[in-house]
């Protein structure tokens, strides 16, 4: 066991679990704080805290492994250019309305907006398409503080599982959206720097670019271009997977509700597009090469960042950078969490169970939740591993998007969309990339290519067979687009 990466990681654990206890009385004195930091979160915070939200375990671990596989383009496209074009999407067509949703309704959830703009059915339909997705999210999520750990610290893999889930589920439950929202700025910068230091010690180490690409390229020689044993719909599919589930996504959606207001919210999703797009295309190249030339024959790639930390960083700095993983990981873990526990105690069981529950009770149905989903995350976590963590959350994103794209973008920007067409299509769009994905041979991460026009098209068909949407409907829809002074 090395004793400073030990050190270092349970001072960064109890850090964690001190700012939750700090902020409990805020998190806990109702939904608004609770849910949604009273939106009142500033620009470079709620930047910094989106850019943390994206970020997960395959980010450090399984995608950057795919990069280290199939090439640096293929991760440049999909994870680079496909996540900064997604929160520049979002700043455009998602992000006003949403927050004026907020604010005139007082709800803090895409599923609670669904319901507002549809019915209650189709907002019923995302909240257990939430409760589906966002476990299995999870899983991979603690594989990959396992590995982190295990590996570092010479941890038995389950007990690292164990550690790391613990802790994650104890300062969401305990701080609420206000905690996850400032560990999430500093995990953010920690997480950027990690990347990017790592890539430019790499840079340094083999004497400039030029050079370790050159190296990188004699052993990988499509390292940076189209890899042969992908299909060029696995590029155009993932890149799209990546691009919808920043726009749509619930858990990086309830950001959008914690900004201060429409101009501080989109200059925060402006910061996050130019964070996301250095991220991947710098940090990635550098580790990526340094991996391939250090290590040509590494068997589990998910083990790309953390070979090449220890090969180049010193004992102290392996200690934060290990952290970095572990920020990652967390930062992703806590929103997902905090979006599942809203989804069943707001949109399910106050809604459905004890309509005249008030926020104690919603909140406290809430934590039992995450309690729950965060002890079940941590046993498949356990016995899911050896499996390739970017390859879990890559089919993820695809679920995620063909389910929630269509409805919301038709929601926010058609007026004659409706609840038929709506439901419909969340429907049709998720089971559509669910059945490809078991029974057809397709190419890697392409399903969505499909799944995504048969949402749209149910939509469509849906909508204008049937009643258009209620006058108040249409009231609100006019509403949200209503530009207001800031």
């Amino acid at each position: 066991m090395k004793t400073t990466e030990l050190s270092i990681t349970l001072l960064y654990f109890v850090g964690c679990i001190f700012l939750a206890l700090r902020l409990r009385h805020k998190a806990g004195a109702s939904s608004s704080s609770y849910w949604g930091a009273e939106r009142n979160i500033g620009v470079w915070v709620n930047g910094a805290a989106q850019f943390s939200a994206l970020l997960s375990a395959a980010s450090f671990l399984g995608f950057l492994g795919l990069a280290y596989k199939f090439g640096w383009t293929f991760t440049t496209i999909a994870f680079g250019v496909g996540s900064s074009l997604g929160f520049t999407l979002s700043l455009l067509l998602v992000s006003g309305p949403l927050r004026r949703y907020s604010e005139e309704k007082g709800k803090f959830t895409l599923t609670a907006y669904l319901t507002h703009r549809f019915n209650g059915a189709t907002g019923l339909a995302g909240s257990v398409f939430v409760l589906l997705l966002f476990p299995a999210y999870i899983v991979p999520q603690l594989m990959g503080g396992g590995l982190a750990i295990s590996y570092i610290l010479g941890i038995d893999f389950p007990y690292a599982v164990m550690l790391v889930g613990a802790v994650f589920v104890t300062y969401v439950v305990l701080g609420g959206m206000l905690a996850v929202t400032w560990t999430d700025f500093v995990q953010g910068i920690l997480m950027f720097i990690c990347m990017i230091g790592l890539s430019v010690t790499a840079m340094t180490y083999f004497g400039g670019v030029g050079p370790m690409v050159s190296r990188a390229l004699s052993v990988n020689p499509h390292f940076l271009s189209l890899h042969p044993d992908l299909s060029l719909w696995s590029y155009v599919g993932m890149s799209l997977g990546v691009i919808l589930v920043v726009v749509c996504s619930p858990h990086i959606i309830m950001r959008i509700f914690t900004a201060k207001d429409v101009k501080r919210g989109r200059m925060a999703l402006g910061l996050t597009s130019g964070m996301s797009l250095i991220f991947h295309l710098v940090g990635y190249l550098g580790v990526a090469s340094a991996a391939l030339i250090l290590f040509p024959k590494l068997e589990n790639t998910d083990y790309t960042y953390i070979v090449v930390m220890n090969a180049l960083f010193p004992e102290l700095i392996r200690g934060v950078a290990t952290a970095g993983i572990l920020a990652a990981i967390m930062s992703t873990t806590d929103h997902m969490l905090l979006a599942a526990g809203v989804e069943f105690s707001s949109n399910i069981y106050h809604k459905y169970l004890r309509p005249d529950a008030g926020d104690k009770q919603t909140i406290g149905i809430a934590r039992i939740v995450m309690v729950f989903i965060g002890a079940l995350a941590t046993v498949l976590a356990i016995l899911a591993r050896g499996q390739n963590i970017g390859i879990i959350i890559a089919i993820v994103v695809g679920g995620t998007g063909s389910a929630f794209a269509v409805p919301l973008i038709a929601g926010l920007w058609w007026r004659r969309a409706n609840h038929i067409g709506a439901f419909c299509s969340m429907i049709a769009g998720f089971f559509t990339y669910v059945v490809l994905l078991f029974t057809a041979d397709m190419p890697k991460f392409s399903q969505i290519l499909i799944s995504l026009p048969v949402a749209m098209v149910v939509m469509i068909v849906g909508s204008l067979f049937t009643s258009p949407p209620s006058p108040e409907v249409i009231a609100l829809f006019d509403r949200l687009h209503e530009e207001t002074p800031s």
